[in-house]
């Protein structure tokens, strides 16, 4: 490496040396050709200069020749200004317009261009030439001034001088075109490959150039003055004649060096490759010892990926499994006991979806620095799942140092978490299992951890739980039901039973509401309590909800098809189910499967739900909102959020709870709160309906404020569909409908 870094330095070095003296070496031959061309530029601006003068004084002669003739040809001149002002035409073609004026500056003779116009009458004493001419009558040269009123354009001039016949005193004035007297000379005098302008006052009155590209560096400046009309020359060359006007010189120079500089290149190269020959072999013996370290290197960090989690640098399941078999030995022998404690983050899927998977990365390995930092050098740490650590610690004590290392832990983990400007609580449950109790069996041991942490789960945020052997049993019944409910669903076991809304009115149904049951093989009937939070816990709750959307409608389609075409149907969500993002795409689809009206199906929520839905929710709402389906709120009262949220959304639909329903009209409190929701209801324009009505006091009390609609098993109870579609057709009051088959 370090000869290859002696070649690059050495070859760089002829490099620079080699560019830097052909670029001087070029430079000093440009700066040479340049200052010749712009003296050869300078050279031809003077020429041009020159033959400037030259030609006004050419103009100005036939000024004096002619106002000569004119003294000595006799009394009738104007014939002969006549014939003189033919010739001056013919041989002067920038001449424009002859003119004569008397002393008092009157138009005594005008001849012009055939292009041009007579002058308009006007006063001509005011003008430069006239002054001039007044102030020195006897100068015997011509003058030269501005045009001024002489001629339409401003940029002309004239030339005048004075003359007598006839012992009168006149003024011959030749006015001349200077655009066309520099388009003459220019024509004339420079030669292809120029560019040229001429100004007047700042103001360019003659331009024969094509292309600015060269001025700014090129341009050479040169006034032009005859008498007191002063213009100035620019003159500059264009992109060929500029190439033109170069010398190879400069070229031969540069490659000359570059070529120089490429073969002291070459040589340095061929002094690197007789040196490289020298110590090839070194090299290759450094090349192979290097690559065997990479390769012990690459092997030690595999090993360590296998037995650690590569995010927070713990051991991972492996590196738990290991770390336990030698350990759980060692214990069962010498009689010690080991702990081990499953930590797991509340709630981590939900941060990482709110705040993004790099703030729950950092979530991560903030909390297993915290807790490595809390527990004893002793406690062996591991992280095996995404949300899920593991302490294992050997100790004499049997239980009660365990539990204080799981409130260590839980204390860690409590204090806020400071992450890109957000402020971040975490809370952990904490299973807590021994190996005496488990036989110091490694599966066992593990189980019984598992089973503790699902009771820490359900004491919610920081539950702390160690195994008790009764949990064992608990958590086979969790697995054999969560099986049972799979093998229900595949096996259609599930079913949907109705109870009716009641118009109290006129006793009849208008509405039901769809209850999901589990009946299993023996007949007996399991409500949704029971299992709902397990299917929740796991996918089974998307095919549990798809499921009771297509029976509901269907057996809706039956009943509208019948006749009852009144009939609405309620289904009861979770906040599981309503933010599932497949819920409204369901919705829609069985719904028109079923033909059915969007307004006809109705989604029972509870009071928390809504406020949930109408705070993190928004796109959830406007989804159900644009399907077109009915919302139904159960309420416990009327809140300041409830209000809020209705704001956002209003439900179509309120339910008065069970338990405001219960006591009324005998308890004040209850009567009072159950009063406020019919008020709400009626004031928002929504239906009102009580559930659980249970004897005719209720009744009454409810058809007193006009609320009346209701459900309830004095009505009737939770039917099958074919119990109740018998029941349809008929009013509800008198009837002694029968229960559910169990």
């Amino acid at each position: 490496m370090q000869a290859r870094w002696r070649l690059v330095r050495r070859l760089v070095l002829i490099f620079f040396i080699g560019c830097v003296l052909t670029l001087v070496s070029t430079r000093f031959i440009l700066l040479a050709e340049e200052q010749t061309i712009r003296q050869r530029l300078s050279d031809d601006s003077r020429q041009v200069e020159h033959q400037l003068r030259q030609m006004m004084l050419n103009y100005a002669f036939a000024t004096e020749w002619t106002a000569r003739s004119l003294e000595v040809g006799g009394i009738d001149y104007a014939k002969q200004l006549s014939d003189e002002a033919a010739s001056l035409f013919l041989y002067y073609p920038s001449l424009q317009r002859i003119l004569v004026f008397d002393t008092d500056f009157n138009k005594q003779f005008e001849r012009y261009r055939d292009a041009e116009q007579a002058l308009p009458a006007q006063d001509f004493s005011t003008s430069i030439i006239a002054e001039n001419l007044r102030q020195e009558p006897a100068l015997p040269h011509a003058q030269s001034a501005p045009a001024q009123n002489f001629s339409k354009n401003p940029a002309d001039i004239v030339i005048a001088l004075p003359f007598t016949t006839a012992e009168h005193m006149h003024y011959l004035i030749l006015v001349v075109n200077i655009h066309k007297l520099f388009d003459q000379l220019i024509r004339q005098q420079i030669t292809e490959g120029y560019q040229v302008a001429v100004k007047l006052n700042e103001q360019t009155i003659y331009r024969f150039a094509g292309t600015d590209a060269l001025r700014d560096k090129w341009l050479i400046e040169r006034p032009l003055v005859f008498a007191i009309n002063t213009w100035e020359l620019e003159l500059w060359p264009t992109a060929a004649k500029l190439a033109d006007m170069y010398s190879a010189s400069a070229k031969l120079v540069f490659f000359g060096g570059l070529l120089l500089t490429a073969g002291g290149l070459v040589l340095g190269w061929r002094s690197h490759r007789l040196h490289k020959a020298v110590k090839e072999h070194h090299q290759e013996v450094k090349q192979l010892r290097k690559r065997l370290k990479n390769m012990h290197a690459t092997e030690a960090q595999l090993v360590f990926l296998s037995d650690h989690d590569a995010q927070t640098e713990l051991p991972n399941k492996n590196g738990l499994a290991h770390h336990l078999e030698g350990l759980l030995e060692r214990c069962a022998t010498e009689q010690k006991n080991l702990s081990l404690l499953i930590i797991s983050i509340d709630s981590l899927a939900e941060l990482n979806h709110a705040l993004g998977h790099p703030v729950g990365d950092e979530i991560i390995q903030r909390i297993a620095q915290r807790i490595n930092k809390a527990v004893p050098a002793s406690v062996f740490l591991a992280r095996t799942n995404i949300d899920t650590f593991v302490a294992v610690n050997t100790t004499e004590d049997w239980g009660h140092l365990a539990l204080d290392l799981a409130r260590t832990i839980r204390e860690a983990i409590r204090p806020q978490l400071f992450i890109d400007e957000h402020e971040i609580y975490c809370s952990a449950s904490i299973g807590i299992a021994l190996a005496k109790d488990a036989n110091y069996q490694l599966e066992t041991l593990l189980h019984n951890a598992d089973a503790a942490h699902y009771k820490a789960k359900q004491q919610g945020f920081f539950g702390i739980e160690q195994y008790q052997p009764e949990q064992r049993h608990a958590l086979g019944e969790r697995r054999e039901r969560l099986h049972a409910l799979r093998i229900a669903l595949d096996k259609q076991e599930l079913e949907l039973n109705y109870q009716p809304i009641i118009q109290l009115r006129n006793q009849r149904a208008e509405g039901v509401e769809g209850l999901i049951r589990w009946r299993t093989k023996t007949g007996h009937v399991i409500e949704p309590q029971q299992f709902l939070h397990l299917m929740e816990q796991t996918g089974l709750i998307f095919s549990l909800t798809e499921f009771a959307i297509r029976t509901a409608c269907q057996q809706l389609k039956q009943w509208h098809s019948k006749g009852i075409e009144q009939l609405t149907m309620s289904l009861n969500f979770s906040l599981r189910q309503l933010t599932m993002p497949e819920l409204p795409q369901l919705l829609e689809q069985h719904i028109k499967r079923a033909q059915l009206a969007p307004e006809h199906v109705q989604l029972d929520i509870n009071e928390a739900v809504f406020l949930q839905l109408c705070q993190h929710h928004h796109s959830t709402l406007d989804c159900f909102k644009k399907l077109g389906v009915r919302l139904c709120v159960n309420l416990l009262g009327v809140s300041h959020q409830l209000l809020q949220a209705m704001e956002r959304c209003t439900p179509q639909v309120f339910k008065i709870a069970p338990e405001l329903i219960a006591e009324i009209p005998n308890d004040v409190v209850q009567t009072e709160l159950v009063e406020s929701i019919i008020r709400l209801a009626q004031n928002s324009h929504c239906q009102v309906i009580a559930v659980a009505v249970e004897h005719q006091q209720q009744i009454d009390f409810l058809k007193q404020r006009n609320c009346y609609l209701a459900q309830g098993n004095l009505l009737a109870p939770p039917l099958t569909a074919a119990q109740l579609g018998r029941l349809l057709d008929a009013p509800f009051v008198g009837q002694q409908p029968p229960s559910a088959s169990l």
